[in-house]
């Protein structure tokens, strides 16, 4: 469950639940089937607003191509350096995070999808 602008970020120990919860509803309802719907194309710029642990991230680098952008936002320093560590580990240089309760600092209409 992600937390509610002006919350305080979940514990470690929550944060980690969570994620394992997330694999497990990954390997039964795979995100690439969701972001179909998106239509995301190479070259898009893309918000995973409350990103988590990146569930989305490694899909989304595959649609978006390297000359697309990945921008994941979450409260949770633990969610943030999860993505991190993901794009780290797939040598993803298109992959930006942004530790915020709600704002981004990206400009106005810069993205071609948002997902929520």
């Amino acid at each position: 469950m992600q937390d509610a602008p002006g919350e305080k970020p979940q514990s470690s120990l929550s944060f980690k639940i969570m994620s394992l919860q997330f694999k497990l509803r990954d390997l039964i309802n795979p995100r690439q089937v969701i972001l179909k719907e998106a239509g995301i194309k190479p070259g898009f710029q893309v918000l995973d607003f409350g990103c988590g642990p990146g569930g989305y991230i490694l899909p989304l680098a595959t649609l978006t191509g390297p000359s697309g952008k990945i921008y994941a936002l979450d409260i949770n320093p633990n969610a943030i350096q999860a993505v991190k560590s993901l794009a780290s580990k797939h040598q993803l240089t298109n992959v930006a995070t942004i530790l915020s309760d709600s704002a981004t600092g990206l400009p106005d209409r810069s993205m071609d999808v948002i997902l929520l």
